[in-house]
Formats: structure tokens, C-alpha cells, sequence
């Protein structure tokens, strides 16, 4: 009781509280960067905690952590593009609620979600700390990857219009994440002996390219801004309405969240995926989800924050990080002096009892500033596309460099960001495809982990038993309510063109089964694996297209004629979008010349002044802004810009691109 007093009185005390607003500012900001998020905003603050008090430096470290994932929700709902993993599936249904101008209510309502589910994770928290062992202890290496196979099960299921084609997003993803060193045997897979591809390609670069570039040039293809107008100027006091009328949703995500970020390593990418098929599988009327409903906002956005509490138990008691963002937590207490054990329950409670209150005020002041400034951000979506899109196109090339700091990563997201219009157009799962990628290392692990401790004996283990009948029920229930039999592909044009494109995706289990062959078993047993299953995956693909081509009368069997709902997609406006993305790969050739801040302003005042000649005064100014915070960020991150091949020739002062003094 008496180190529980000593929390409480260090929680409120003048420096403590000013450390943890300094803190949650931060997170805030670096969460509305795309890319960024709360690993980004710790690393920002890690090189200066260490001359800090130890509860001065956890209340920076936490601050920066909570509201990162209430904040990545404004880039979600307003541009389409997911902040952090965590809010990947809050793009679903936030970013057609801004297109029907109801951003603001979009806004608010994941904002107290996200407040409620933080609060109620720091209480499960509080409460839990004790008994949190033997849980966790429970879910050994077995019944992890279960957890994993449900959670691609779950993304495949939902996020493709056709069940087949969302599933085998799901593995071309595993596939693209296998890229790399064999994390067994350090074999090079796919590398082309290429020192880029090492370590695979870097999350950020597939995750922007997938999402990003897609619905820039989809914002520029419609020719106006993202909503028409807002329809309700107070939208966000509804959007409060809405959280408290689906309490009892809260209530269950939140309890979701924590439950599975309490989980190393799993909770912040599948949590949200989870809350909303848990939200698809409980509801009656799913007819507009992904098309703009208000629940599909509200239930990832209580499971990813709810699940910062859930990921400090075995962060806390166990030194295991729950998160990706807790491995640099980690790293501040080693700096700071701070030993995570059970020692956290015991002599150290009160630090434990003050990361987790802090981490409940922290959640207040971030979802409450947010709620704030919901209705004025919202008007964001009524600015005109062609002065939108030129200062998205260079804040996420910057975020993209900042990552390896490597040319190729330019290339790398222009690539993704081909496959991500492709994908978007011809009906297949982006975020299918984003899941699989960045769990393919974990399940590969995983799956080698299981196998040499229990081998096939732990699906015979209470946990996993558990979870294999989740499994099958989901995929029952999911394909339940994806069956359309109105289904009707004749308004479609480009067949031809859409099973040229499968071909192509045929190239990429092909040639890694072709490139991985030799090493040695412990190397190609996972991506050879993945491989075939695709390859049969694909070829299915193939029969229903051809089928459907053809008209043949297989679809009269109900299995059949369940696989070609949707297996064509319209793809609208595909020619239009491959255009304005052409002129990305401009932007990219002058950053090569010019180096990136030059060519940054060329590109915004030739794309600008394109579209509208008159706004010359308009162009310049977003031009010298935009420049500005660039160079704030590259000082924050100790950044050198992108330099061209003009600076081989003539020495620039270093915001130009020149060397650092």
C-alpha cells in the first residue's frame, strides 16, 4: 500500500505531469505521420532519458507510446493510408466515411473509443498484474501460431471481396516476407545478392506503397477533393453518440485488446483485425461494412489501444517485448537503470503502478486533444486534390528515406505502390497482403519453435484446441456471410487484363521455389511451402476466371459459384491512375538530379500550377511550408536530405541536400 501511495503522489507532481503532456505531444505528431508511430517517436527521445529521473524518463517513454495509435487514426480516416499497423483496419470503414463527408464523426468516434479502450486496458492492467503469469504461461509456442493462422484467416476472410483471392493475398504476403535471411540457417532467400534485400524489404516501403500511393492517384483519378462537402458540422458530438451507443461493443474489443496484446510480439498487428471480425461475426447487418460504417471505426480503434496495457504485462514481468514499440521501451530502461522481472511486482511496484496510471492520463490528454481538433482536421478532406496530393507524395517520400536512408527504398515504394493500384483495382486484399508480409517471420519461427518443442502433440494442448475451433468457426461464419449468389461479372471489361495479371503474380512462387531449391531444407522448407500452396491458389484463381469467361455452367454448384463471387472486379479509372502515378516516378528522377529538397519544390509548384494555373501564390507558399517542417524533422532525426547529382558538382549548404558540418 505504501508503494502504491508513493505512485500516486509521484503521478501528480508538477514535473512528472509536464515530462508526460512533453511526451504525449510527440506521440501525437509523429502518429499523424504516416509511417512513423510510436517506435519512431521513441527513438526520438531515447538519446535524451538517460540524463533524466527515472519517472521523469518513463513518464516521456509512455507519453510518446499511448497516443501514437489514437493518433495514426487521422491518416487512416482522412487519407486512407494506416499510420501504424494499428490502424489498418480502421481504413476500412473510416476512410469511406470521409468520402461521404462525415469525417469528423469518423474522427471523434475513434477517439473515444480509443480513449475508453486505453483507459479500461490501463484498469485490466492494474488489476491483472498479479495474475498475469500464469496466462501467459499458458500460451506457449503452439498455441501463438494458432493465434497467428487465425489472425490471416481472419484478414484473408474479410478484406477480399472474394474469399480465395483475399486468402491468397495472405500467402503472397508470407511469401514477400520470407525475402531476407533465413532466420534459422542466415541463408540469403531472393536477395539477387543484393546488401538491400538482407533484411527484407522494410516495412514502411510495402506498407505506404500498398496503401498510399493507391489512393493518392485514386484521389486525383476522381478529380476533387476527398468529401464533396462535410455533411454535419457537428458531426463529431455524433460520432461521441455513436461509442456510447455501441458500449457494450467497447467493452468487448477492449477486452479483446488486452487479451491478445498481452501476447509477445503478436498485439499491435493482429489486434484490430481481430476486434473487427469479432465485430463482422456478431452483427446482424453487415451490408455496409467496408462502405462506411461507424462500428467498423469503433471496434479496432478500443482493441489497439487497449491493447497497450495488454503489451506491458510481459513487457513488465518478463523483459519479453509485447509490441514491435516495446523492444525500444526496453531499451529506456536499460538506460534509465530499470531491470524488468517480477521484481516489477514486487520491490518496483511503484514505477509498475505509475507507467500504467500514466499510461491512462496519457490515453486522456491525447484522445482529448484529438476530440478537440476533430471537427477543424476533418475539413482537410475539402481541400482540392491537385494541392493535397503533391505534399502527401513528398511527406511520404520523406518518411520512406528516413527509414534506411537508401535510394532503393524509393524504388521500393513506387514498386509496392504499382502492386497496390493493381491490387486495389483488380480486387485484390491490400491488407491481406500487408498482414502476411509482416507476420511471415513470426509464423515462420514459430512454426519451427513448435515443431521442435512439441511436435504435432500441440494441437492436443487445451489452448490450442480452443483455438482450432475459432479457427473453424471463422472461416464457417465468414464464408457464411460472404456467399452472394447476385453476383454478376458481366459489367466487367478488362477480363483479359485481369487474368494477365494473375499470370504475373504466378512469377513470384514460381521463381522463389526456382532460387531457394538449393539451399539447404531449414532455409526452403517455409518459402517453398508457401510457394506451392500459392501456386495452387493461383491456378484455381485461373480455372474461375476461365470459367466465368467462358460461361461455363460449373457455377450451378454451390462451391463454385460461391468461389466466383467477385472473382472479377470493375476496376474503373485503372488507365487514369497509372498516369498520375507515372508522374511519381518523375518526382523520383528529379530528387535524383536535384536532390530531394529542390526537386520538392519543383514538384509541388509544377503539379500545383498544372492543374490550375492561376495558383502560382498558392503553390509557393505550400512549397515553402512544406520545406520548412521538412527541415525541422530532418534536424529532429539528424537527417541528411536525399542528395542529386547536381551536388556532385556544385557543394549546397546542407538544406539543400549538402553535407552536415
Amino acid at each position: 500500500m505504501e508503494q502504491l501511495f508513493s505512485a500516486l503522489l509521484q503521478l501528480f507532481e508538477i514535473n512528472h505531469l509536464a515530462f508526460l503532456f512533453a511526451g504525449t505531444l510527440l506521440g501525437l505528431i509523429v502518429g499523424i505521420l504516416p509511417g512513423m508511430g510510436g517506435t519512431s517517436g521513441l527513438a526520438l527521445v531515447l538519446p535524451f532519458v538517460f540524463t533524466l529521473e527515472p519517472s521523469h524518463a518513463l513518464a516521456m517513454m509512455i507519453g510518446v507510446l499511448a497516443p501514437t495509435t489514437t493518433s495514426d487514426t487521422f491518416p487512416a480516416v482522412l487519407m486512407g493510408v494506416p499510420g501504424t499497423a494499428g490502424s489498418q483496419a480502421t481504413v476500412m470503414d473510416g476512410f469511406p466515411l470521409s468520402k461521404k463527408g462525415m469525417a469528423a464523426r469518423a474522427l471523434s468516434a475513434a477517439f473515444t473509443s480509443s480513449l475508453l479502450g486505453g483507459i479500461f486496458g490501463a484498469l485490466i492492467l492494474s488489476i491483472s498484474i498479479y495474475y498475469a503469469v500464469p496466462i501467459i504461461m499458458a500460451f506457449g509456442f503452439g498455441e501463438q501460431f494458432l493465434l497467428v493462422v487465425l489472425a490471416l484467416l481472419m484478414v484473408g476472410a474479410l478484406t477480399g471481396e472474394n474469399f480465395i483471392k483475399g486468402v491468397t493475398a495472405c500467402f503472397l504476403g508470407l511469401i514477400i516476407g520470407s525475402i531476407g535471411t533465413a532466420p534459422i540457417t542466415g541463408d540469403p532467400r531472393f536477395t539477387f545478392n543484393s546488401l538491400y534485400l538482407i533484411e527484407g524489404v522494410p516495412l514502411v516501403v510495402v506498407g505506404l506503397g500498398l496503401f498510399a500511393i493507391p489512393e493518392i492517384v485514386g484521389l486525383l483519378d476522381s478529380k476533387g477533393a476527398i468529401a464533396k462537402t462535410l455533411k454535419n458540422e457537428k458531426g463529431w458530438i455524433l460520432g461521441i453518440q455513436d461509442v456510447f451507443r455501441n458500449w457494450f461493443l467497447v467493452l468487448r474489443c477492449s477486452t479483446l485488446g488486452c487479451l491478445v496484446g498481452a501476447l509477445p510480439g503478436l498485439g499491435g498487428t493482429v489486434v484490430d483485425w481481430i476486434a473487427y471480425s469479432h465485430l463482422k461475426q456478431t452483427s446482424e447487418d453487415t451490408s455496409q461494412f467496408g462502405k462506411g460504417d461507424i462500428r467498423g471505426v469503433i471496434a479496432p480503434e478500443s482493441a489497439n489501444n487497449a491493447k497497450e496495457g495488454g503489451a506491458l504485462i510481459p513487457t513488465l514481468i518478463f523483459g519479453i517485448p509485447g509490441s514491435g514499440n516495446k523492444v525500444l521501451l526496453l531499451g529506456g530502461f536499460v538506460l534509465i537503470g530499470i531491470e524488468p522481472g517480477l521484481d516489477m511486482v514486487t520491490t518496483n511496484l511503484d514505477l509498475t503502478y505509475l507507467m500504467i496510471w500514466s499510461l491512462a492520463i496519457a490515453n486522456i490528454l491525447g484522445a482529448g486533444l484529438c476530440i478537440g481538433f476533430a471537427s477543424h482536421i476533418s475539413k482537410f478532406t475539402l481541400v482540392p486534390y491537385y494541392i493535397l496530393a503533391p505534399v502527401m507524395v513528398c511527406l511520404i517520400f520523406f518518411a520512406t528515406f528516413n527509414i534506411n536512408r537508401d535510394w532503393y527504398d524509393f524504388i521500393g515504394l513506387l514498386g509496392f505502390g504499382l502492386i497496390g493500384i493493381t491490387f486495389k483495382n483488380f480486387g485484390w486484399s491490400r491488407p491481406a497482403l500487408l498482414i502476411g508480409f509482416f507476420l511471415s517471420t513470426k509464423v515462420e519461427l514459430l512454426s519451427y519453435q513448435t515443431h521442435a518443442v512439441y511436435g504435432f502433440s500441440f494441437i492436443y494442448r487445451p489452448v490450442s484446441i480452443i483455438l482450432i475451433i475459432l479457427c473453424l468457426a471463422t472461416i464457417l461464419l465468414l464464408l457464411k456471410q460472404k456467399f452472394d449468389s447476385s453476383y454478376n461479372s458481366e459489367q466487367v471489361k478488362n477480363k483479359q487484363h485481369q487474368i494477365l495479371f494473375v499470370l504475373f503474380l504466378l512469377f513470384l512462387p514460381v521463381t522463389m521455389i526456382w532460387l531457394t531449391s538449393s539451399l539447404d531444407y531449414r532455409a526452403n522448407l517455409f518459402p517453398i511451402s508457401l510457394s506451392i500452396i500459392t501456386i495452387i491458389l493461383l491456378i484455381f484463381v485461373l480455372f474461375v476466371k476461365f470459367a466465368d469467361l467462358g460461361k461455363i455452367n460449373s457455377f450451378e454448384n454451390s462451391i463454385m459459384r460461391f468461389a466466383n463471387t467477385n472473382i472479377y472486379e470493375p476496376g474503373r479509372g485503372f488507365n487514369n491512375q497509372l498516369y498520375y502515378y507515372s508522374s511519381f516516378i518523375g518526382y523520383l528522377a528529379m530528387n535524383f538530379i536535384f536532390g530531394f529538397p529542390l526537386a520538392s519544390v519543383f514538384f509541388i509548384n509544377l503539379f500545383i500550377l498544372y492543374h490550375n494555373g492561376n495558383a502560382y501564390k498558392v503553390s509557393l507558399t505550400i512549397a515553402a511550408v512544406m520545406m520548412l517542417i521538412l527541415w525541422m524533422l530532418s534536424s529532429l532525426l539528424t537527417l541528411q536530405f536525399p542528395n542529386g547529382l547536381i551536388g556532385l558538382i556544385v557543394d549546397m549548404p546542407w538544406w539543400l541536400g549538402g553535407r552536415l558540418n
